[in-house]
């Protein structure tokens, strides 16, 4: 059986896992919104809350994970953990209790955690983590479509829990393929055998990981409360719900674009940009009291953080060779997104949805500043090395 990281079934294992691993992240509109507040009847805040139990899991799993990546095996823990979120939402969809649904949200964090962290892991190793999550992020574009254009009709037809059980069959799909094709990794040795002396990581690294963060935390804001600001603005649900349709298709462009532009933008450039412009649309968003210009926002909002994802997780890969930076990559991404809905829900109970907006600049504004940073500490680092080798 081919195992390997560049082989296809690995290859498919792993784009398959970056899809079932970042979808609660898409999810978010149809979860929160829709699910939670208008079929569950929860306040904003409540609401926001269980989706956070879930993505903070995530992230306190992908922080024990990440850090001793190079002692688990991924082959047995990676689909294990897909298979445990997949019982996990499955039982979401059999109950109301808010006590139980916080448990559950809970524990399904905590495997889909530890399988992502694993799952980028190996995409850092690949021969070109940069096409591999590019195709990754494109392929989860593709699942995104079919999820946003189709659950909220589903919902609409047979009641809110069905977002629980696609979210578990997608689970479930990820942990059977990765039962078949997830790769083997070696443990990394110098050339006597015994296990290397693992590096610190860099500032650059670290700037790079908060700026991340930031982006999501955004992100995540924005999208979980979508829809109820729609609604607010006295927009139709049909309009709303055709905001998320084309969402989802022109998701699937940032990607690919991403692959195609991979050597002849910089990094740098991107990561500096992608918070400026998601800055402005988000403010935009939540202010136009018009259609046209909240479609537009939303539509575009969500293709800003994959292209800039696809770029800083090329540079992280090349800045850290242990791959425990993108490993980290659901602390970084889930982090943000665990802290956007609560505080997204805080800040619209107290001060209006407008003030999201608000919100969005200040976080925007601080990812800018860890980016460049980001990319000047790293242009330090370099260019010594780059000094002694002429």
């Amino acid at each position: 059986m081919n195992r390997s990281i560049g082989g296809p079934k690995g290859r498919t294992s792993l784009v398959l896992g970056h899809c079932a691993g970042m979808i609660d992240v898409v999810a978010l509109p149809v979860w929160v919104g829709i699910v939670l507040i208008r079929y569950y009847g929860l306040d904003p805040q409540s609401a926001g809350a269980l989706a956070t139990s879930f993505l903070g899991a995530a992230v306190v799993s992908s922080l024990f994970i990440s850090s001793r990546i190079d002692r688990i095996r991924g082959t047995i823990a990676a689909p294990a953990g897909f298979a445990l979120a997949a019982v996990a939402f499955f039982c979401m969809a059999l109950t109301r209790d808010y006590t139980v649904l916080v448990g559950l949200h809970i524990v399904g964090g905590l495997a889909v955690g530890c399988a992502l962290s694993l799952t980028h892991s190996a995409i850092g190793a690949s021969p070109n983590p940069h096409r591999l999550i590019a195709i990754g992020f494109t392929a989860l574009s593709i699942l995104s479509l079919g999820f946003l254009g189709g659950v909220p009709r589903m919902v609409s037809a047979l009641g809110g829990q069905v977002v629980f059980l696609v979210l578990g069959a997608i689970m479930l799909t990820a942990a059977l393929f990765g039962l078949l094709g997830f790769p083997d990794r070696p443990t990394l040795a110098s050339r006597d055998g015994v296990p290397r002396q693992r590096e610190r990581l860099s500032h650059g690294v670290w700037f790079a990981m908060v700026g991340t963060g930031l982006l999501t935390l955004s992100h995540s804001m924005m999208l979980s409360f979508l829809e109820p600001i729609g609604l607010a603005r006295g927009f139709s649900v049909g309009q709303v719900m055709n905001v998320l349709l084309v969402m989802g298709m022109v998701n699937m462009l940032p990607g690919l674009l991403a692959a195609l532009l991979e050597r002849k933008v910089s990094a740098r450039a991107v990561m500096v940009a992608g918070p400026v412009l998601q800055g402005a649309l988000g403010f935009a968003l939540t202010r136009s009291t018009y259609f046209a210009p909240y479609a537009v926002a939303g539509v575009i909002f969500p293709t800003v953080i994959i292209f800039t994802h696809t770029f800083v997780f090329a540079f992280l890969a090349r800045n850290d060779p242990s791959t425990r930076a993108v490993a980290a990559t659901p602390v970084m991404a889930m982090t943000g997104s665990a802290i956007g809905p609560i505080l997204g829900g805080a800040v619209a109970r107290h001060f209006g949805y407008e003030s999201i907006g608000w919100a969005i600049l200040v976080a925007a504004t601080i990812s800018v500043i860890c980016f460049w940073q980001a990319g000047r500490r790293t242009q330090s680092v370099h260019a010594p090395a780059a000094e002694a080798a002429h």
